[in-house]
């Protein structure tokens, strides 16, 4: 009797267990993904294009030789090459420059109907991270095809140089990272259907600087038609300069490494390795009024990946026809400088409009600190303002949001990327009706159908002529207009693009 107890247990067990996945073929070659428990795929580490090393440092990412069998995709792939910031450990155990790979998780629906796809790009600043474990991701639940990229980052990805420049058939230097994220969007476009997404509902979205980078794609021309929508989550738009100024960053770095300026200091470049290269990097110069933490989140106006800063890529209609959502946490950054440095804050954000700008702060529980108020209004809410301002010249399509949550069961406020796990997190069974924000269900409508409002929701009106937004908190779910109107009237009085400003402390 316990030898069948025992055998029919050992049944049970081998029917609960996850099926194989199906080999798919893509560009490349074969690809055998993870099962999950919930009947979805995790496909990691799928090559989109060649290793970035060697003779292929600071150059447009190459086609990937074809592998041989089955590409193993089990496992999360390993990082591209960044300094160590302090809290990406995780993320430099590993690290390579052959990381020009994506992972997608796909629901057990796909294969059934065509799904919305999902691509995001990580944050870091664009000097750390990557793609990941999406073991934990749920928004595929919703019927949508996650995806999550992986590019070079820091001086591999952004640094120009005048003997690349020369040695460009496009006659232009920095910029390569987002070279590596368009190519990836082809990848995508070319290949999803293969695991059941829909080639023509593309949405791109990214928070911090992977939001910045998404901000940029659209308006580059180069990633034109390769997506329908992008999502921004807690983008802080940097500074526009001019790749010449891209370029004496990267003459910097040859003078550190004691290398000649020119082909032959590059050709010695391109054979160090790359630890060496990130160590040269650090504590670059930046310009005036910028503040450090932009060295890679400036926009480099190289003639190409981005021909025109913000405001004339914006007057000669980049951006047309693309549905954004667009927002930032009620307190982002901030909470860690003190009230002294508020006058210098005040005056890196204003220049002479300090003083009058001083007279609508206040005492907020709920905006946070002085200094949180003024690192979020500068780095976040009025660029926003800013750019949507000119977004709807090319678009009617712009919905507009505020969060004001903390991390779960943290008790902290809301903070710099706090939101992502309503959004990619799946929501704790415990959960009481009415009190967990239902910014997934937000999002997935709208990478459904372009339009993030749906049954069962409090209406998010587009922005339109009067500024209208969403703020989602614990106090509601409810629409209002202009946010932070007349501060950021004031910071963008002496000034017409987004500044990056000074937050010292």
């Amino acid at each position: 009797m316990a030898n069948l107890v025992l055998i029919g247990m050992l049944a049970a067990a081998v029917t609960a267990s996850p099926a194989p996945p199906a080999t798919l073929k893509v560009s490349g070659g074969n690809v055998s993904g993870l099962a999950m428990a919930d009947g979805s795929t995790i496909y990691y580490g799928i090559p989109y294009a060649a290793a970035p090393a060697g003779e292929r440092r600071w150059k447009p990412p190459a086609e990937r030789a074809p592998w041989s069998g089955v590409l193993d995709a089990r496992k999360p792939a390993s990082a591209c090459v960044q300094e160590n910031v302090g809290w990406n450990g995780e993320f430099l155990a590993g690290a390579s420059e052959d990381c020009l790979t994506l992972s997608i998780r796909a629901p057990a629906s796909a294969g059934k109907s065509r799904l919305p796809v999902l691509v995001y790009i990580h944050g870091g600043s664009n000097s750390a991270a990557g793609a990941g474990n999406m073991a934990e991701d749920a928004l595929h639940r919703e019927g949508v095809l996650m995806v999550r990229i992986q590019y070079r980052l820091g001086l591999f990805g952004f640094m120009g140089l005048d003997a690349l420049r020369e040695e460009s058939p496009n006659k232009t230097s920095g910029n390569y990272a987002l070279l590596d994220q368009i190519a990836a969007l082809k990848w995508v476009k070319a290949n999803i259907a293969a695991f059941g997404g829909d080639p023509g509902n593309i949405t791109i979205s990214g928070n911090s600087s992977g939001a910045y980078d998404a901000l940029l794609l659209t308006i580059s021309p180069l990633a034109k038609g390769l997506f329908q929508k992008a999502i921004l989550q807690a983008a802080a738009p940097g500074a526009p300069m001019t790749a010449q100024q891209n370029e004496e960053l990267g003459k910097v770095v040859l003078e550190r490494l004691k290398l000649p300026q020119g082909a032959a200091g590059l050709a010695q470049l391109r054979a160090l390795p790359a630890d060496t290269i990130i160590k040269a990097g650090l504590k670059l110069p930046v310009r005036a009024g910028i503040d450090p933490s932009f060295l890679w989140e400036q926009q480099v106006v190289d003639g190409y990946v981005l021909p025109y800063a913000y405001n004339e890529a914006y007057a000669k209609g980049a951006g047309r026809g693309i549905a954004i959502i667009i927002g930032s946490n009620r307190q982002e950054l901030g909470a860690d400088r003190k009230a002294e440095v508020v006058p210098a804050m005040l005056a890196s954000a204003f220049g002479t409009q300090a003083g009058a700008a001083r007279a609508l702060y206040g005492e907020d529980a709920r905006l946070g600190s002085m200094p949180t108020q003024l690192m979020t209004d500068m780095w976040f809410r009025c660029p926003v303002n800013w750019l949507t301002a000119r977004m709807l010249k090319a678009t009617p399509k712009v919905w507009r949001y505020e969060f004001g949550y903390g991390v779960p069961g943290s008790g902290r406020p809301p903070e710099h990327t706090s939101e992502m796990h309503y959004v990619y997190n799946a929501v704790p069974a415990a959960a009481v009706e009415g009190a967990w924000p239902p910014l997934q269900r937000y999002w997935a409508n709208f990478l459904r159908k372009g339009d993030p409002n749906g049954s069962g929701l409090p209406p998010w009106p587009a922005m339109g002529p009067r500024a209208s937004y969403l703020s989602v908190a614990p106090e509601g779910t409810a629409a209002g207009e202009g946010l932070r109107s007349a501060i950021c009237e004031l910071m963008y009085k002496e000034r017409d693009y987004p500044a990056s400003p000074v937050a010292p402390g």
